[in-house]
């Protein structure tokens, strides 16, 4: 095995913990970060809480672009900004997930003035994060090193490499990207937990398992308690904010009041920061109620002797065998959890007894075996003279969908719970079929190009071409029932983790369609697949993404899952775009006063991919003039300038606008001019900044859906 150092400088973090996995494919933190190590651009908190931003930017007349970007109205002073204390608060972006039957879940991005913060932060601390994070014995997923490696692609490293769905960097595998900017132990998913040993073995030692969660976990959380868990809440009430004791703790309440626009009441939600924060206020719950439990006067219990507790984020399964263990662990735990203003969700408790196997065990069992005995393409040589195999193809998507109903109903899950599971076991078959199938085919195609060159070898026959038609013929038909069975069981539940791994299956599928071999010596390609092949395909995904388009029209409160539909169907190529009228329909566009409209609220990420979407197309001209609309409508929302610029949502929109290639020069200014630049000369050096930095948070161009929907995935983090 090869390994070598990272080469990320200490501003990583904002590539891995700053950002919830739920955003668009279009958005990453890649050229934010890009910029930031350019200029060297650093955060600064010393002991007075003085904040300043301090970089390397070698012409001052840049300053206009540190002075946007951070939301901050001070001068820039050598290589230094200081920010005003009252602007040390930020408004973070918050946008809403499809979660449960019509309810949402608010995610939040946070300002890049608070991410830079926290990569200043994480350079201090990042030792007391590891130590206040591995004090209790029950937590499965904490953070557990620094990472500090890449790896090589040899042989040994791909026999080791990290399963592609694993959620974050886990210690004990190897990864050829950095996942997060801690590596994890010791489940990347909690479904890995119930695969393992140490639940098994729990399984045989106890008769009992009591599953509980945290009722609305990250909004119950009081920032203030990081302090009461670092210390004791008596001492850090007494010291902390009087005299500068216990500054980690101190120093984190403040982080994420400034990031969450100065809430003491509940933490951002999704970027991974925020379960770091959750992780050492429930490590310090977990070691007390151990304690308190093991120094009873009565009925001491010790743990692994009369009960064992496991805890994934704020998930805990309590194995026993007597019900007053459970009892007693319950009640110090609804006293500790109190204590720090948080309570134990009633309606999730679950109580399981031996033989301790859970409905999702069972049916996840059950998909397994559909999967495997009811899809699946096998190519079967007879003998080497035969040069066309036989094909043994099995996919019906009726009867799957029915058998797959059948599994959900007989086993009482929901479709939610088993979504993941079963849509990463589809990519894999997929994976598989579509590996085989082309290894053959390629091997054909090569007998092909050989025989036009080579005197002794034959070309096909016209039945050995026949055979060879109606084998793609019925490849065509296995993927066609394939996509059919797929977005059956995907339209039931869209939520964007399920989004995102069916549109890791159709990436697979486009590619494969779209593909061409190339022989050695040859300066010709071949295609892969006909175009009535490729044609046949690439309408049932057409059909499908817009068939669930119409079915869930924009919403105020969901609107993100639906936008990595919108990106794959761009995959497809011209002949598929939707109409104006559909994207008028689907965004809910009406005329008002001869000009469209936006009938609800659009966010920052509906009006960066719907423009994406649409180009330059003159056909969309009157949607681009509602998006122009819409922004500056956005923008207005605050009167004053100094608000606008703490807003994540704005300053994000600003800047992917300023480098934008499909809005014109006369309204980027006025949207500048919004943001108190005004004058021609700062304007232009703005615009012009796009030759240093061409993107900033929205890939508007080049982009490439195989290998964003790779990282994403590679990126993926467990909620």
């Amino acid at each position: 095995m090869k390994k070598k150092q990272i080469k990320y400088t200490m501003a990583r973090a904002l590539l891995s913990d700053t950002l919830p996995y739920e955003i668009p494919l279009t958005f990453s933190n890649r050229h934010f970060y890009q910029f930031v190590n350019e200029f060297n651009i650093q955060f600064i908190n010393d002991k007075s809480n003085s904040q300043s931003i301090i970089c390397n930017l070698s012409d001052n007349k840049f300053e206009i672009i540190l002075k946007l970007l951070f939301g901050t109205n001070k001068p820039l002073m050598g290589k230094k900004i200081n920010i005003d204390e009252k602007m040390h608060r930020r408004v973070p972006f918050v946008f809403n997930i499809a979660h449960k039957a019509n309810r949402f879940r608010e995610l939040t991005i946070p300002h890049p003035k608070s991410q830079l913060e926290l990569v200043a932060f994480y350079d201090v601390y990042k030792e007391l994060i590891l130590y206040y994070s591995n004090i209790s014995l029950f937590s499965i997923r904490k953070p557990d090193k620094i990472a500090k490696f890449a790896y090589q692609n040899d042989n040994l490293h791909k026999m080791n490499l990290g399963d592609e769905d694993d959620a974050i960097e886990s210690s004990d595998r190897e990864y050829e990207n950095l996942k997060t900017f801690f590596t994890y132990s010791q489940y990347p998913h909690i479904y890995k937990f119930y695969e393992d040993y140490r639940y098994h073995r729990a399984e045989k030692k106890y008769d009992k398992l009591f599953k509980f969660d945290i009722s609305k976990c990250f909004d119950s959380i009081y920032t203030h308690s990081i302090g009461w868990a670092i210390n004791s809440k008596e001492y850090a009430k007494e010291y902390c904010s009087s005299n500068g004791v216990a500054e980690f703790g101190n120093r984190f309440d403040k982080f994420m009041q400034n990031t969450n626009y100065g809430e003491t009441n509940g933490i951002v939600i999704g970027p991974e920061f925020s379960r770091i924060f959750a992780e050492i206020i429930l490590q310090k719950i977990d070691k007390t109620v151990e304690q308190r439990l093991k120094t009873r006067k009565e009925n001491n219990l010790t743990f692994k002797r009369d009960y064992e507790v496991f805890r994934y984020v704020d998930d805990y399964f309590v194995f026993y065998n007597d019900d007053k263990v459970k009892e007693d662990v319950l009640t110090e735990y609804e006293l500790m959890l109190k204590m720090y203003k948080m309570s134990i969700s009633e309606s999730k408790s679950i109580h399981y007894v031996k033989p301790l196997i859970t409905e999702l065990t069972i049916a996840k069992d059950k998909i397994t075996n559909l999967i495997d005995t009811e899809i699946f393409l096998k190519i079967e040589k007879k003998d080497g003279k035969e040069r066309i195999s036989d094909f043994q193809i099995n996919c019906n998507s009726k009867a799957l969908i029915t058998k797959f109903k059948t599994i959900i109903k007989e086993s009482n899950v929901e479709y939610k719970d088993v979504m993941n599971f079963t849509l990463h076991l589809i990519n894999k078959k997929v994976k598989q079929s579509i590996s085989r199938y082309e290894t053959y085919v390629d091997g054909l195609e090569k007998i092909r190009y050989e025989s036009s060159f080579v005197a002794d070898i034959k070309s096909f026959t016209v039945e050995e071409w026949q055979k060879k038609v109606k084998q793609e013929s019925l490849f065509n038909k296995y993927m066609w029932d394939l996509l059919d069975f797929v977005f059956f069981i995907y339209s039931v539940n869209p939520r964007v983790s399920f989004t995102v791994k069916l549109c890791h299956i159709l990436s697979k599928i486009l590619l494969t369609y779209k593909q061409r071999i190339q022989f050695k010596g040859s300066s010709e390609k071949i295609k892969r697949f006909t175009d009535q092949s490729k044609e046949f395909v690439f309408k049932k995904i057409s059909d499908e993404i817009v068939f669930t388009l119409e079915r869930r029209r924009l919403d105020k409160y969901i609107q993100v899952e639906s936008l990595y539909l919108l990106i794959a169907l761009a995959e497809l190529g011209e002949q598929f775009r939707l109409t104006e009228e559909q994207l008028k329909q689907y965004f809910n566009l009406k005329l008002d006063e001869d000009r469209l409209v936006f009938q609800a609220d659009i966010n920052y990420f509906v009006i960066t991919v719907l423009l994406f979407y649409i180009k330059n197309e003159k056909s969309y001209l009157p949607i681009k003039k509602a998006i122009k609309l819409q922004i500056i409508c956005l923008f207005e929302k605050e009167e004053r300038i100094e608000k606008r610029s703490s807003k994540s949502e704005n300053v994000l929109l600003l800047f992917d606008i300023i480098v934008c290639p499909y809005l014109d020069a006369k309204f980027k200014r006025e949207v500048l001019s919004l943001f108190g630049v005004t004058s021609a000369n700062e304007q232009n050096i703005i615009l012009n900044f796009k030759n240093v930095r061409k993107y900033w948070f929205t890939k508007w161009n080049n982009f490439n859906f195989a290998k964003e929907l790779e990282a994403k995935i590679a990126n993926e983090l467990a909620y």
